[in-house]
């Protein structure tokens, strides 16, 4: 069968936050150090101690913000040890240590990390130490990096260190995974910290937006128990104001979907499925916060999201690092139908952080000494940004379903995955075939406008799904970009297997819909 998509120009879901296109770094296996960070002295082409391909090709892609320290690391770090001359500061325990025996050398700081942010053109998003340190250290950190020149004993500390004016940092995230690493809490327990954390910190400027710790896919419960709490003083006015609330969703993968390189079609399927579940999880999560706080403006931000291989914890690849793992076509087909997801709940979601940024978990790129890949997921995120800051719009699928079985259960998902904005004039429609074994033949209808001349259409495939990019063939998977022109209410394309497609049109708006549009849209509503 064809598969067929309603787009409907005039029914917008609301405009798409740039946060969703968000990263994340963590001081973990080889993120920072090799990763991001060679160091000034380096023979390898840097900025100012900074990857310059990684900075380079980051910044094409337009990062909105990027999330540091942590994860983890967070819950243990003391953020005066990352200030100052750097030949001066610490060495500490890793909070990884016991995984891969590294220590942390804090050469990469608050400093250094807000100058990795100004050279991509990204946000900062500081995750506090709720768990190891005290409120006043966390409200410290803030005061360090947002009281305006000589204003404060911290400020002209900041100056001291080479940096007069503010860095003006606004999301601050108070804990990390409290529920696990960040303390082992109950939702009552955080519920608390937050409160008390919170409402001390706000003192330090106005213009600060707090994030609450959020649950994992495996306890959605939290989320009632902690805004109970949180609403015993809310009623009151004594409670922090929260801009967003943190969810962490992750395709775990313990070996029941294959190997990064090695899996079945079987197994393919099944990490679409456990992908295409985070959608349920975001509907009920924001579900949830409204029946708690029907006036809220509190956003979802799902600030760590991706494929985590877990079965082997070090994949065999040249770095060696916690966590690192190739990415294939596999990983770019998930990022496309996360986006997509994110997309189409841009009114619940409103800042998305993917993990990690490189050399871990599902990055987008992997770097070795003088070598720096783009994965197959970089180029996922470069065709989506043109979503940024557009408004979405209501699609409807009518597509083939896949069926499948595995250990005894038959699970059935769609076929194709996709989501549409529309921004001065442009139609982007980004689709992501989910089928490892077919081509599809996909008709966009267009309601409430026309095709208007000349577009383009981008496409990431490759002849096998598992293929990706490595040190060894770097570009073995890249997009492919085509000129189209279309006029009319329909368009057809054909989207490769295991592939994600990017459609990119001019449109113009039509009020004075022809007959048989009309007819059609009167039918489709009645």
């Amino acid at each position: 069968m064809m598969t067929k998509i309603d787009i409907r120009l005039k029914d917008e879901i609301g405009l798409i936050n740039p946060n969703i296109y968000g990263h994340f770094i963590e001081h973990l296996g080889g993120v920072v150090y090799d990763g991001i960070w060679v160091g000034e002295d380096s023979e390898i082409p840097n900025i100012k101690g900074f990857r310059r391909e990684l900075v380079e090709k980051l910044k094409e892609i337009k990062p909105s913000v990027i999330r540091w320290p942590g994860g983890c690391f967070a819950e243990t770090y003391n953020w005066r040890d990352g200030i100052g001359p750097r030949e001066q500061r610490p060495t500490t325990v890793n909070w990884w240590y016991m995984n891969d025996g590294k220590l942390e050398t804090n050469q990469v700081g608050t400093h250094e990390f807000i100058e990795f942010c100004r050279l991509v053109n990204a946000e900062p998003y500081f995750a506090v130490n709720a768990t190891t340190t005290t409120v006043l250290e966390a409200r410290n950190w803030i005061e360090y990096c947002n009281m305006p020149q000589g204003t404060t004993t911290l400020a002209q500390e900041r100056e001291k260190n080479g940096a007069p004016e503010p860095f003006n940092v606004k999301y601050w995230g108070l804990g990390n995974e409290s529920w696990g690493g960040g303390g082992c809490m109950t939702p009552e327990d955080y519920c608390h910290i937050y409160r008390k954390y919170g409402i001390i910190s706000k003192s330090v400027g106005p213009d600060l937006h707090f994030i609450a710790c959020g649950p994992y896919e495996g306890i959605p419960e939290w989320t009632e128990k902690f805004f109970d709490k949180y609403n015993e003083m809310y009623t009151v006015g004594r409670v922090p104001p929260m801009f967003g609330y943190s969810l962490h969703y992750y395709v775990t993968n313990t070996g029941t979907m294959g190997s990064e390189l090695e899996y079945t079609d079987t197994q393919w399927y099944e990490m679409m499925r456990i992908g295409l579940d985070m959608e349920p999880f975001i509907q009920s999560q924001y579900e949830m916060i409204r029946a708690a706080m029907p006036e809220t403006s509190v956003g979802l931000i799902v600030d760590e999201w991706g494929v985590w291989h877990l079965q082997n914890g070090r994949h065999p690849l040249p770095g060696n690092y916690l966590f690192e793992q190739p990415s294939t076509m596999r990983e770019a087909v998930l990022a496309a139908l996360s986006l997509n997801i994110f997309n189409n709940h841009c009114n619940k979601v409103i800042m998305a952080n993917v993990a990690q940024l490189v050399n871990c978990i599902h990055s987008l790129f992997l770097a070795k000494g003088s070598t720096c890949v783009a994965t197959t997921t970089y180029y996922v995120f470069d065709m989506y940004k043109i979503h940024q800051n557009a408004t979405s719009l209501k699609t409807e699928i009518d597509c083939k379903s896949v069926t499948f079985t595995i250990d005894g259960e038959t699970h059935c998902i769609p076929s194709i995955s996709c989501s549409a904005s529309i921004k001065d004039g442009i139609l982007a429609v980004t689709l992501a075939n989910i089928a490892v074994d077919e081509d599809q033949e996909v008709t966009l209808n267009l309601y409430g406008g026309q095709y208007a001349g000349e577009g383009t259409i981008v496409v990431l495939s490759s002849s096998s799904h598992k293929n990706g990019n490595s040190f060894e063939d770097p570009y073995k998977v890249t997009p492919v970009e085509q000129f189209i022109a279309q006029t009319g209410s329909e368009l057809t394309v054909t989207i490769p297997k295991a592939s994600v497609v990017l459609v990119r049109l001019n449109v113009s708006y039509n009020d004075n819909l022809p007959a048989q549009q009309l007819s059609n849209e009167l039918k489709r509503n009645s």
